[in-house]
This record gives C-alpha cells, structure tokens and sequence, in this order.
C-alpha cells in the first residue's frame, strides 16, 4: 500500500479518534446528570446490541461494496445520530433508543474498519502498526477531551444545551474523517458471497482467541466507562473529566512508544504484566480525601499496562487470520465474543444499581472484574 494512502488512513481513523474523544465521554456525563448511572449502563449495553446485529449485517453488506466505503458510511451516519440528539432530540434524546440509533453506524462503521486495516497491513510489521495507529489516535485523544471538557464547563445551559457545542464540533469531524477515507485507493475485503454461517467458526485453533476476545474487554470498557463519571460524582467538575481523557491518552502514547522497542519483552514477562494489573485494580478500593489520586494512579497503571498485551495479543490474531481465505467471518466472531463479555459487564453494574449500590460499590467491583485479564493468557501463549 502506498505511503500516501496509509497517511490517509491514519487521517481519516485519527479524526474519528478525535471526534470519540469529544463525544464518548461527555455524553455518559450528559445521560448521568440528567437521568442516572443505570441510564449510561443502558445506553452502553443498547449500543453493544445495535453494533453487534449491525457488524453481522455488514458480512451482507460486502457483497455489494467494500470495505472502504463501509468505513466512510459509519463513519459519515455517526455524526448525522448526534446532530439528532443536539437538534431533534426525541427519541435521540432518550439514552436506551439513542443508544440503539448509535450502535447501528458504529457497527458498520468497525466492520469496514476491521478488514480495511487488515487489507493495507498485509506487508507489514502489525505490531508496530497497532502500535503507531494507537499513538496517533491518543495524540488526538490528549487534545480532544481536555478541549471538550473546557467548552462544556464554560458552557451555559442545562441538559443538552451545555453540551451542543462539544458535539456538534465532534458531529462535522465525523463527516471530514468519511469524506477523507474515500480518497483510499485500497478498498479492503469485498465478498461474493456470505451467510450467518460463516460466522460460526469451529476452528479449533482459533478457540484460544474466542476465550481471549470473550474476556479482554470486560475491564477496559467498565474503566472507561465508570470512572470519568466517578471523577465527575467526586468532584463536579467537567475539567477535570476533560482532563482524565487527557491524562489516560498520554498514557496510552507512552505506552505504546515504550512496547514498540519492548517487544520481545512483553513477549516473555506478559504473566508478570497481567499480574500488575489485577494488584493495581485494588487501587480502586481508596475512598475519601486521596479517592481522586487513587482513581488517575490506578486507571494509569492498568491502561500503560492493558496497551502492549492487547497490541501484542491482536498482532497473534491478525497474523493468524493472514492464513485465513475470508478474515470476515472471523471479524464478525469475535464482535460476537467482545461485545458478550462487556454486555456481562454492563449487565453486573446495573444489577448493583437496580439494588441500590453507590458509585463507590462500583469502585469496589472493579478489583474482581479485572480478574478477567487472565483471558490475555491464551492469546499469548
């Protein structure tokens, strides 16, 4: 693949990194402030619903496309459901149905993402593409929070009006990101044919993956998706949410700019990382004055920690599926496996809020859930 057309990908991926950024925290802030903390859990879990039935749609869908323009569509429809919620407001304004309206471009939108990314890195060292994309998209990450955070506390209003202005902005780079990556000359998988079935992999060497997938983001997705409202429960302040993005993004870029020259490192001492960041889960448990620094020490650990094992445990699948004739199917599999482990996490959360549990018996389930980093164990075996 040409240097300009991976430049265009990086573009196209990083403005839509951009743009998440922005958006994906603020409205947790938005549907918690207006509603509740079991509101978000809904939203989440509709979104995982919608995005998964989607996902398997698009195997359809790339029989009359690529996946390229899948990509672009996701992308470009993302911004039209905020625009929704910001000027029509309805049911996009109700966090179960935006989060079902949402999950539908999103799941075409990674479908497309997924075997594009596959396509232009076939020549390539995958490690280090994993490893650079994630940086780029955290360097994005650094600004993009902190700046959101800034225009929504500046901001005048109550419910949506405080927000408007962070996601319409968060809306029109959507658009500029999907106009960009149909300018890729590499269109990524295009299939003639598919069917549910070929989503039903019986490959039993691909069974270390489906344990590895069903696992490895039930404590990531709570870590996102908790803790800025936890930050926001402690402290009231939209800055300091802002500012966790932030902070957890140049995390990731120091991260991933330490593994690419620690390969062979992680490699050999994955159990010890895995080990650290169940211990560092415990960080968690602190309550009063020191909750906050505990909070930023804790999710830095993990996440410095979560970014090499899952670059180095994705860089095993990827170079598995180059041995595959349809990496799709495959694609469309572990969706299924990733989106049930965090809907189990989604679903634990809400079973505490529906029995009365406060933000910090929230903080206290998180110790537990990261026991599930041990998934990591047979993907890099």
């Amino acid at each position: 693949m040409a240097r300009s057309d991976l430049a265009r990908y990086y573009a196209s991926y990083n403005l839509f990194a951009f743009a998440n950024g922005m958006f994906g925290i603020f409205v947790n802030i938005l549907f918690f402030t207006k509603f509740s903390i079991l509101s978000v859990m809904e939203y989440q879990a509709a979104i995982q619903s919608t995005q998964t039935m989607m996902f398997v749609a698009s195997g359809y869908l790339l029989r009359a496309t690529n996946a390229k323009t899948l990509f672009s569509i996701g992308t470009i429809a993302r911004s039209f459901i905020i625009f929704g919620m910001v000027f029509v407001k309805g049911p996009f304004y109700v966090p179960f149905a935006f989060g079902l309206l949402y999950g539908i471009p999103s799941g075409v939108f990674w479908a497309g993402n997924n075997t594009l990314s596959q396509a232009i890195t076939r020549k390539m060292n995958r490690f280090n593409f994993l490893s650079t994309n994630s940086a780029i998209s955290s360097l994005a990450g650094l600004v993009a929070p902190l700046f959101a955070g800034f225009i929504v506390s500046e901001a005048h209003g109550t419910g949506i009006a405080r927000y408007r202005i962070d996601f319409i902005i968060s809306a029109a780079l959507l658009i500029v990101a999907g106009i960009i990556a149909m300018t890729i000359r590499e269109n990524g998988e295009k299939r003639t044919s598919f069917g549910l079935r070929d989503t039903m992999i019986g490959n039993p060497d691909y069974l270390r993956f489906k344990i590895f997938f069903l696992l490895s983001n039930m404590l990531t997705i709570v870590i996102s998706t908790f803790v800025p409202i936890y930050i926001f429960y402690l402290t009231h302040d939209y800055l300091l949410v802002g500012f966790f993005g932030t902070y957890a993004a140049l995390v990731v870029i120091a991260s991933n700019i330490s593994s690419i020259y620690m390969q062979k490192w992680i490699g050999s001492s994955y159990k010890i990382l895995i080990a650290s960041v169940i211990a560092s889960s415990f960080l968690y448990l602190i309550n009063g004055s020191y909750a906050v620094v505990a909070v930023f020490v804790a999710s830095g650990i993990i996440t410095f920690l979560m970014t090499p094992l899952g670059n180095a445990a994705m860089s095993s699948f990827m170079n598995f599926l180059d041995g595959i004739e349809y990496s799709s199917g495959y694609w469309i599999n572990r969706e299924y496996y990733l989106v049930s482990g965090r809907l189990i996490s989604f679903l634990i959360l809400s079973a505490m809020s529906i029995t009365g549990a406060s933000l910090y018996d929230y903080a206290l389930a998180i110790p537990a859930i990261s026991l599930t980093v041990m998934g990591y164990l047979k993907a890099l075996k």
